[in-house]
């Protein structure tokens, strides 16, 4: 038995869902830390744990998926998120936080690991790019709407419990909502064929992911100075209501969405998947530094949607050329490894920016959007530096191994 379109789609359907309920979570969540009495450094500090637990994942992921069905693999992980997004709602004190906020990232990796090997196993070679691209742009058009739905419950739910907007028990209210919703994205997964995955291995890959590892610590150091934190850029340094700030993002989610569909079939397609990728995420920075030094706010909304659907879509290919380039036996340990690389990145630029934004108060986040683009052209020259001319291997490994598999062999040891 072997999964095929049907699971596929199935997983595309559970991620949405998961997008949809997780975005509503994320949208208050530096509010909530905020409003707990959490700022500046603690605060870029608790955006970090979450990067933390993604370190945990990986030992986690190498451990549980071999051997195992990936469908078993996602709903344990998605069973860990859950974990702590019960402790972000019943604790008040900084240790307790941080553990739940590392479990949002160990049960995160855990399940997104697998399911993106899930869908590269799932999907012919040749329609990856345009597969993680629908994946992409549903789950950003899912932010979207969850953006706009966590704006407009803000009021209402404050009502309900007679609170501030900003009270802690209103935003934990909110995001108890976003993660009821998250946990329904189990019901597509459950009707996912339970098909194990190999334990063995069919190369060597330490030297290629170490590669890969590199171009993601440097992009994870990009987006962690600033992507975290794009609610409170909204909110201190424009004064935007919940409201206003779900509308704004909603938008940059919809162009992100549009940028994942048309990469894959029209720039990677004419410029190849490399080519394709460096273009475009150089084409973006000019629109990431247009949003650091404008004060104007409508400018700010539309110079990072164009940004969002030029990088969005490259994510979408280089996910796709990522997860190609190795065997389905190891491809979850690899995308976990790959995850862990970006998130310690993003762990240390986020706890940095932190001190820099509380040093500097909103002019702090020029400071951070400016490190983003440096990081992000370092990326970029990294990705065709390493990667020029080189095609995929990893489907041509799984039907031909180079070595003799072992009965005891494991996946990726980097």
């Amino acid at each position: 038995m072997r999964l095929d379109r049907r699971d596929a789609f199935l997983y595309i359907a559970a991620a949405t869902l998961g997008s949809f309920g997780l975005g509503v979570t994320t949208f208050y969540l530096n509010f909530l830390y905020r409003a707990l009495g959490f700022d500046g450094l603690a605060l870029g500090a608790l955006v970090g744990a979450q990067a933390l637990g993604v370190a945990a994942g990986v030992a986690a992921a190498r451990i549980v998926a071999p051997g195992r069905s990936r469908r078993l693999v996602i709903i344990g992980g998605g069973v860990v998120v859950g974990a702590g997004i019960v402790g972000l709602l019943i604790f008040d004190t900084f240790p307790l936080l941080v553990l739940s906020s590392m479990l949002l990232g160990l049960g995160g990796i855990v399940s997104s690991s697998s399911g993106i090997a899930l869908l590269a196993d799932a999907t012919e070679a040749r329609s990856r790019s345009s597969r993680f691209g629908q994946q992409i742009a549903l789950g950003t058009m899912a932010a979207f709407f969850a953006s706009i739905l966590a704006g407009l419950l803000a009021a209402p739910v404050a009502r309900l419990f007679g609170a501030a907007e900003n009270d802690a028990l209103t935003l934990r209210a909110l995001v108890a909502l976003g993660g009821i919703v998250g946990a329904a994205s189990a019901i597509p997964i459950l009707l996912i064929r339970d098909v194990a995955v190999p334990r063995t291995t069919a190369t060597q890959v330490a030297r290629l992911v170490t590669r890969f590892a590199a171009i993601e610590v440097v992009f994870g150091l990009g987006a962690g100075s600033f992507i975290p934190f794009i609610n409170l850029f909204f909110a201190d340094r424009y004064g935007l209501s919940f409201v206003a700030i779900g509308v704004a993002l909603g938008t940059i989610a919809v162009a992100g969405s549009l940028g994942a569909l048309v990469h894959g079939r029209i720039v990677a397609s004419r410029l190849g998947p490399v080519r394709g990728v460096v273009a475009v995420e150089l084409a973006s920075l000019p629109f990431a530094l247009a949003a650091a030094f404008t004060g104007n706010v409508v400018l700010v909304v539309l110079v990072l949607a164009a940004r969002a659907a030029l990088m969005f879509g490259a994510q979408a290919t280089w996910s796709a050329y990522t997860i190609s380039s190795f065997t389905p036996a190891e491809r979850a340990a690899v995308n976990a490894t790959l995850a862990l690389a970006w998130s310690i990145g993003a762990a240390v630029a986020s706890s940095i920016s932190g001190a820099i934004r509380g040093a500097l108060g909103p002019d702090g986040f020029t400071v951070n959007v400016i490190a983003l683009v440096v990081c992000y052209a370092a990326g970029a020259t990294l990705v065709l530096t390493l990667f020029s001319g080189r095609e995929p291997q990893g489907d041509v490994a799984a039907v031909v191994p180079t070595v003799p598999p072992r009965a005891d062999s494991r996946t990726l040891a980097p």
